[in-house]
């Protein structure tokens, strides 16, 4: 399901940096590959959520948008046969051993809700039901407690090297926190990431279209949600030959 948008969505994808020049995208798209979605749940994407002030819940609905894109993607992916990795994450973290640094700065970003209850805590992290209904029971579910890096302290590079997998395809929450520590720890951990970089995005617009530019001179490829799908597709035509 393609959730109800308004207005528009903007996220400027840079031109893909000439460093690339030497891969081809959907050649190695062709070797063993996952989709890692990560984020799309209630905290940044619902209106009651505890990033909510960021409003992502309200500009990833646009046309357009990142939530759309997101779906699309999963959609391709499970067509393809592409393995999606799906992730859970709790913004507040009150359960986990905190410092005084962690403290202060998560009891800043959640003043006001100091009063939840477990179970709010939990409909937080859940996933946005757009995304949700698209989640299957044989998925994995990467569950991590770090300050935003799926691969730190978590089973995630196992799984991926147990699977035989060599490219990573990244998407979601925050784009300029959890998607850039994901792309450049995966280079150093020797997987190739493609960042797709409409079905992403940071909790400020005016921050997406350096981030994406970073990415792309750094770290990961960076391609539109319909240049990813046409990427996947002919990796598949590439599979079959």
């Amino acid at each position: 399901m393609i959730p109800e948008q308004r207005g528009k969505w903007q996220s400027i994808i840079p031109n893909l940096h000439p460093q690339w020049a030497g891969v081809d995208l959907a050649e190695i798209l062709a070797m063993p590959s996952a989709y890692l979605p990560i984020g799309y749940a209630n905290s940044t994407l619902s209106e009651f959520g505890a990033q909510a002030d960021e409003k992502l819940w309200e500009r990833g609905r646009k046309p357009g948008g990142l939530i759309g894109n997101a779906v699309k993607l999963v959609h391709t992916c499970r067509e393809a046969g592409m393995p999606i990795i799906w992730d859970k994450y709790e913004i507040c973290r009150k359960r986990y051993p905190r410092s005084p640094m962690d403290r202060s700065q998560f009891d800043h970003w959640l003043k006001g809700r100091e009063d939840w209850t477990d179970a709010q805590w939990q409909r937080d992290c859940d996933k946005i039901p757009e995304i949700k209904e698209l989640m299957r029971p044989e998925d994995e579910v990467i569950y991590y407690t770090s300050l935003g890096n799926i691969f730190l302290g978590t089973m995630l590079p196992n799984y991926l090297t147990m699977m035989g997998i060599r490219t990573v395809l990244l998407s979601g929450l925050h784009l300029d926190w959890c998607i850039e520590q994901a792309a450049r720890t995966a280079r150093d951990l020797g997987f190739m990431p493609i960042v797709v970089g409409d079905a992403s995005g940071c909790g400020r617009e005016e921050d997406d279209a350096p981030t994406l530019e970073r990415l792309n001179r750094f770290f990961a490829p960076v391609v539109s949600t319909d240049t990813a799908i046409q990427l996947v597709e002919d990796a598949v035509r590439l599979r079959a030959t």
